[in-house]
C-alpha cells in the first residue's frame, strides 16, 4: 500500500515536468540520434508483443447483431523504455528534468 501512494505522488507531481537528455558538448541533435539509435537497438532486442488487454462488446436487440471492440496495448512497452535510458546513459547522456 506505501508504495502505490509513493507512486500515486510521484506521478501526480511529475504533471508538469519533462525530461531531455544532455551531454557535455552535445546539442539536442546529438541527443536527438543518439536516443533514435537507442531506439532502434531496443527494438531489435524486445519487439513489440501486442497483446488484447480488453475487449467490450455492444448488443443490438432489434437487430441482432453484436459489435465487439479490442483494446490492444505492448506488453513489452515498459521494458523497452529501460532499455533505452540504459543506453543513453552507457553512452554517456544523463536526463534533466525540464519544467512544462
Amino acid at each position: 500500500m506505501h508504495k502505490f501512494i509513493t507512486l500515486s505522488v510521484v506521478l501526480l507531481l511529475s504533471g508538469c515536468s519533462s525530461y531531455q537528455w544532455v551531454k557535455p558538448g552535445s546539442n539536442a541533435n546529438d541527443a536527438s540520434m543518439a536516443e533514435t539509435k537507442c531506439e532502434a537497438q531496443a527494438l531489435r532486442d524486445l519487439p513489440p508483443d501486442n497483446v488484447v488487454s480488453s475487449t467490450y462488446t455492444t448488443k443490438d436487440k432489434k437487430n441482432k447483431t453484436s459489435d465487439t471492440s479490442y483494446s490492444v496495448s505492448d506488453a513489452n512497452e515498459s521494458k523497452r523504455k529501460v532499455l533505452i535510458k540504459d543506453c543513453m546513459y552507457s553512452k554517456g547522456w544523463s536526463q534533466i528534468e525540464t519544467q512544462s
